[in-house]
């Protein structure tokens, strides 16, 4: 049975030399295979079953060359070192992997006992030798030698030097033993913290603030935890934890916003591009000026900065994606361009469409002025049931009020403007709350577009039509008939 073990990587600064060419391997089946004098009624049977923490080196050969590993340690404090991948980030489950199946060993199928000729089996030149060196008392060597596939796609045949029987065993536990030594190296740049233990009630998937810096962009844009969800006097129309700072503060869209925010979780590069990279690397990548910079602050006291720089390609020419790295860690990966939303993302499209987010049943005034407008609302209550509107002292229908107001939170953000105008606004909303408010100008500009001032800043542009048809609703308000949604 294999054992949990509790993996701690350390990586030696010496690098084991390769040696010897790489060697054909036979994938063709067998084709006579010897009879075996088990008969029909054999079962897999336990080859050898050790503690992989008995283990004190493990040797692979194969096609990608040669290296090693080694124990350090003892008891809990047992670490493993790998040569030749000095300052890399290894992967915890690779390498256990590799470590339990050199620890135990199960044969499917006793194939033949001493074969003939161990070429029908692709074990004269074999596809890996595995060499494991136990501190057990007996101070056990084993040697395993892996030939060709199995014809059933299941299991790869293999021998046991000093041991003329040639056995089956399952491909999946052999393929380990196959991959280079590079494999082993950690493709998932950043995985969320799990919780110490039950009395851990820390959110190490949420994001305190992640700062996005784009070369196409005049701005940061900034996104950051929306500290009011912990406020239980405060009622917001976000459906997501999350807010925009900056160009603008305004709630996120869980819609188009998700990738964003949760995208570094799990976040896993598709290649690895460049091994302990040097600064002329980093040029040539595109890194030392790279087209975006991600820098994230995450819940727990995780922090997270990453660099996206140029298109890498293949010999052929084809896109394989953008070089990347990551602070703290020594690679250059490779990542396609759909797991780098922050790349491509426009700001405006990760937002809520309204420029103003206040609960209805938080208002507490609202003043509405323009030419031959000027309209003052008051409000009372906190729920439907103890809700009144009155405007200009007089109480109002209060579902046609939410009709209204809902219109005017439905304005919507065709882009972001920061560019001010000496222009005076055809309309002005002030919208008084208990916790604050927003005041909202319009300000028609060419192109059928209108500027929107929130809070006296230019902030945003948004279709003259909507500006033109909240003027109308405003009329048909007043005369007591039903607004029109669209616009």
């Amino acid at each position: 049975m294999k054992k949990n073990i509790r993996i701690i990587i350390i990586c030696l600064i010496a690098v084991l030399v390769l040696g010897g060419a790489a060697v054909v391997l036979l994938l063709t089946a067998p084709e006579k295979e010897e009879e075996t004098d088990t008969g029909d009624e054999e079962t897999s049977h336990l080859m050898y079953d050790k503690n992989p923490s008995d283990i004190s080196e493990i040797t692979i050969e194969n096609e990608h060359g040669t290296y090693r590993i080694q124990r350090v340690g003892e008891g809990d404090d047992i670490k493993w070192a790998i040569e030749g991948v000095s300052g890399l980030p290894i992967s915890s489950e690779s390498l256990g992997n590799v470590i339990e199946n050199a620890a135990t060993l199960t044969a499917q199928k006793t194939v033949v006992k001493a074969p003939e000729d161990i070429s029908i089996y692709g074990l004269d030149a074999p596809s890996a030798k595995v060499t494991t060196v136990f501190t057990d008392s007996s101070g056990t060597t084993n040697t395993l030698i892996l030939g060709n596939e199995v014809p059933d796609g299941i299991n790869r045949y293999f021998m046991l030097e000093g041991d003329d029987t040639v056995y089956t065993a399952r491909k999946s536990d052999m393929q380990y033993f196959l991959n280079d030594k590079y494999d082993l190296v950690n493709k998932v740049i950043y995985q969320a913290k799990t919780a110490a233990d039950e009395n851990d009630t820390t959110d190490y998937t949420r994001i305190n603030k992640m700062t996005i810096s784009r070369k196409d962009l005049d701005y940061d844009v900034v996104i950051e935890y929306d500290v009011r969800q912990e406020d239980e006097s405060i009622m917001t129309g976000n459906s997501t934890q999350y807010v925009m700072t900056s160009p603008a503060f305004r709630d996120l869209n869980p819609e188009t916003s998700s990738e964003i925010t949760s995208g570094i979780f799990g976040f896993t590069a598709t290649d690895l591009g460049i091994l302990n990279p040097t600064e002329e690397d980093a040029v040539k990548c595109g890194l030392a000026d790279p087209e975006a910079i991600v820098k994230t602050e995450i819940n727990g006291g995780d922090t997270l900065n990453f660099y996206i720089g140029d298109v890498c390609y293949d010999e052929d020419g084809s896109k394989l994606g953008r070089y990347v790295i990551a602070d703290g860690i020594n690679v250059i990966y490779v990542i396609d361009e759909a797991s780098l939303p922050w790349l491509t993302f426009e700001p405006i499209r990760i937002v809520t469409t309204m420029f103003t987010g206040n609960y209805v049943f938080d208002l507490e005034s609202m003043n509405i002025k323009g030419e031959n407008i000027d309209m003052s609302f008051t409000m009372t209550g906190s729920s439907d049931k103890d809700f009144e509107v009155k405007l200009d002292g007089n109480v109002v229908d209060k579902d046609k009020f939410k009709s209204f107001y809902q219109f005017i939170l439905r304005a919507p953000s065709d882009d972001f403007c920061f560019e001010e105008t000496d222009a005076e606004p055809v309309l002005t909303i002030e919208i008084n709350t208990k916790n604050g408010g927003d005041v909202i100008e319009f300000i028609p500009q060419e192109n059928r577009k209108s500027l929107v001032r929130l809070n006296g800043e230019a902030a945003y542009t948004c279709a003259t039509a909507y500006v033109d048809r909240l003027i109308e609703n405003i009329d048909l308000y007043r005369s007591g008939e039903d607004i029109v949604i669209n616009w």
